[in-house]
């Protein structure tokens, strides 16, 4: 089985999601994906606080893009940085979610992820930074359009941000896409499971037959495998 990556994770998203709305209708799915996606990403923005905490690094906007648990392979982004400083905007054209949707058919419940995923993310970083979401591309957007307050991306700033990117914590604070995918079905599942019940159980199997077809059972094993980890904490 090859590695997972970002594509295994962005189709998870959307089998998921199209599971829901399919058993409950677009509405009421709607909200529940929406309420799970912000549980998945304070929980990554706490680790990532963590992290930073444990370097004696500050919870700023800046350090907030230097410890992002994950990192693009090669050809998998297009974005242009618009505005370095005081805040910080960015244009992408191109993302693996938006790519894995789009050639799936499945931007109807992969563009969910995106109505959230940002500023929770950075909520559960700090809850005092602030970041504009002016359009998303899976939201009939031209392109994904981010802007970072106060993130300070000067010369310097930025020499700091990439000596950590790629020095200290540089991959330490990566975590595999295995993980992510894993965080993802859990937290989405657990969700689920505290608003329908156990009407949750069917709707994640369908979810996982879905990656199981298209990745095989020991994908799907190694997904489940993380059922009782905690996520608000460090691995």
């Amino acid at each position: 089985m090859n590695r997972f990556t970002a594509t295994h994770h962005a189709l998870l998203f959307a089998w998921i999601s199209k599971s829901i709305v399919q058993a409950i209708g677009e509405k009421d799915g709607e909200r529940i994906i929406r309420k799970a996606v912000i549980k998945y990403a304070h929980q990554r923005g706490r680790r990532m606080a963590l992290r930073a905490k444990a370097n004696g690094d500050p919870l700023t906007m800046a350090n907030y893009m230097a410890y992002i648990e994950w990192m693009p392979q090669k050809g998998e982004m297009e974005q242009k940085l618009v505005q370095k400083s005081p805040h910080t905007r960015i244009n992408v054209f191109k993302c693996p979610w938006h790519t894995a949707w789009q050639e799936n058919d499945l931007m109807p419940y992969g563009r969910y992820f995106c109505m959230e995923v940002d500023k929770a993310l950075v909520e559960g970083f700090n809850k005092d930074l602030v970041i504009d979401i002016h359009g998303t591309q899976p939201n009939d957007a031209k392109f994904c359009d981010l802007t970072f307050e106060d993130a300070y991306l000067t010369p310097i700033n930025m020499m700091k941000l990439i000596y950590k990117k790629l020095i200290k914590p540089g991959k330490k604070a990566i975590m595999s896409w295995e993980y992510h995918s894993g965080h993802l079905y859990k937290t989405i599942g657990d969700v689920v499971r505290e608003e329908l019940g156990q009407q949750a159980e069917e709707i994640m199997t369908v979810a996982l037959r879905a990656f199981t077809d298209r990745y095989g059972k020991e994908a799907s094993e190694i997904v489940i495998s993380y059922r009782n980890t905690d996520f608000d904490v460090l691995p």
